[in-house]
């Protein structure tokens, strides 16, 4: 635990000096600039406050979120009285700044230090590693958010809007509210839009988050997976423009899978359809059979959906191969944890196999491809060899035969938090890792906060000590998703590398 004392005296010197400096800025602005001056002198210097405080919470979230909630409070009421001050000391000193500004820079900074204090259970319980709680009252993100619920003005502010969708966020946890959301086992999209239309709020309040629910969230999920909250919207919403909006957006939802050459079932389990989305070749003589180059999309075992890798699709279907982007269950929509996106993986690549001559599709020629969570299902799907464990009775066999990973998550063995009822080093590489795997490429970021990259290190060493084949690029500077900190030049690496690594393995024709 960090020593408290000196904790407050650095947030207290941050303050001092930043106010110091923001009053020099602001001096100089109401002595000798013109209204409209003035007002964009308040307006960055606000602007620069909120980014540095931000900034500071962001090095600093361990030290401040693991905190009992006394010395917390005290940090983050110390970060917002440095901002307050700020704006009211424009507006004693100019008259001719006006009260609709002063009121929006004042909104904009309550409600993003509120954002800091709903998040601060769930910080509390991911540094306490899972394994305490926060010492707050059970209605604690309740009294946060008091009286924030009868104002539509409100809706215009852009921190108000990223508040509340957190709280929505935080309520769709159910009795897991408390604890860090990431790994919560429920199916928390349709519980977010109950949280929306249940809230006791002004009804243009809540139609406005309903609407924010569907077009924000639509590029997060499969189209399905709106049913319950479309069905409930056409009766909750009283804003026809936003009936209108929500309409349109489900409806766009179902036009952009058009793209896909033929969408097909490849699973139904617990009354879920999963879906196949396909690119075939321009001219595709199903008699000609083609290499196969599966994708499956990441986002954190939770989120994703299988658009997101329509692009890539159409260039491997452009260089003659039978591209296909999998839908599999996500913990979000489904309350479905790991094990389940795993067996789904293994459902789909045996699939694509007992499927082979109706989808003209070579099939010793399989290539699974994926990005984070992506990576993950595609990599261990060639490792798991007790594939009954997992539902998966299929002859035909779930193990490709060329493997392209970004970002894998290799340690995944305890990431499910929330007592999941198995061992996790059953769908952990890292402790799966054998001879006789297929030829893999890997790229990973050294800068990378999602998947650190010494579990990429680990791996890459482990698996060299193998006879297996294994190509990788580290990039120096790159982050999760590689440009966030990586050069332009690393990408046309990338692309290099994948190219001689598909013609070596027989995938793409020189």
């Amino acid at each position: 635990m960090v020593n408290f004392k000196y904790f407050v005296i650095s947030i207290a010197l941050f303050q001092c000096t930043f106010i110091f400096s923001q009053t020099n800025v602001q001096s100089k602005a109401t002595s000798s600039s013109q209204p409209k001056e003035q007002k964009q002198s308040l307006l960055e210097a606000h602007s620069n406050l909120m980014k540095k405080n931000d900034s500071f919470v962001t090095a600093t979230r361990e030290k401040i979120f693991s905190q009992e909630l006394g010395p917390f409070n005290l940090i983050i009421d110390s970060l917002e009285q440095t901002v307050l001050k700020l704006v009211k000391k424009y507006k004693r000193s100019s008259e001719e700044i006006d009260s609709k500004t002063l009121d929006s820079l004042l909104n904009e900074t309550t409600f993003k230090h509120k954002r800091y204090r709903l998040l601060y259970p769930n910080n509390y319980h991911r540094f306490a590693n899972f394994k305490k709680n926060a010492a707050v009252s059970s209605d604690y993100f309740e009294n946060v958010m008091k009286g924030s619920f009868d104002d539509p003005s409100l809706v215009q502010f852009k921190e108000y809007k990223r508040c509340m969708n957190y709280y929505f966020d935080i309520l769709s946890a159910g009795k897991y509210k408390f604890s860090h959301l990431e790994y919560v086992p429920l199916k928390r999209l349709d519980n977010r839009y109950d949280a929306i239309a249940e809230l006791e709020a002004h009804q243009s309040v809540k139609d406005f988050f309903i609407k924010e629910h569907f077009t924000s969230n639509i590029w997060t999920f499969r189209v399905e997976a709106f049913d319950y909250a479309f069905a409930r919207a056409l009766e909750d919403v009283k804003n026809e423009e936003y009936v209108k909006e929500i309409k349109d957006t489900y409806k766009m939802g179902k036009n952009r899978r058009k793209d896909a050459s033929e969408i097909k079932v490849y699973k139904t389990v617990d009354d879920i359809t999963l879906t196949a989305h396909i690119f075939y070749p321009e001219n595709h003589d199903k008699s000609q059979a083609k290499p196969a180059h599966l994708f499956f999309n990441g986002g954190g075992w939770a989120i994703g959906l299988p658009e997101w890798s329509y692009g890539v699709c159409k260039s491997a279907a452009k260089e003659g191969r039978v591209a296909i982007a999998f839908d599999y269950r996500l913990r979000n929509i489904y309350g479905t944890d790991v094990k389940a996106s795993v067996s789904d993986a293994l459902s789909a690549i045996a699939w694509v196999r007992e499927n082979a001559k109706e989808l003209g599709i070579k099939p010793n020629k399989i290539l699974a491809d994926g990005f984070s969570a992506g990576a993950h299902l595609a990599l261990v799907s060639s490792m798991i060899e007790n594939r009954e464990d997992f539902g998966v009775m299929s002859k035909y066999s779930s193990k490709p035969n060329a493997i392209i990973l970004g970002s894998c998550p290799y340690d995944i063995a305890g990431r499910d938090v929330y007592n999941v009822p198995y061992n996790t080093k059953t769908i952990s590489p890292m402790y799966l890792l054998k001879e006789n795997l297929p030829p893999i490429i890997a790229f990973h970021g050294e800068n990378d906060d999602m998947v650190e990259f010494s579990e990429f290190e680990k791996f890459r060493d482990a698996i060299q000590k193998t006879k297996n084949s294994f190509t990788w690029r580290s990039y120096a500077g790159a982050g999760h998703f590689y440009f966030d900190g990586g050069r332009p030049e690393d990408s046309d690496e990338r692309r290099k590398l994948t190219e001689e690594f598909l013609l070596k393995n027989g995938f793409k024709m020189k």
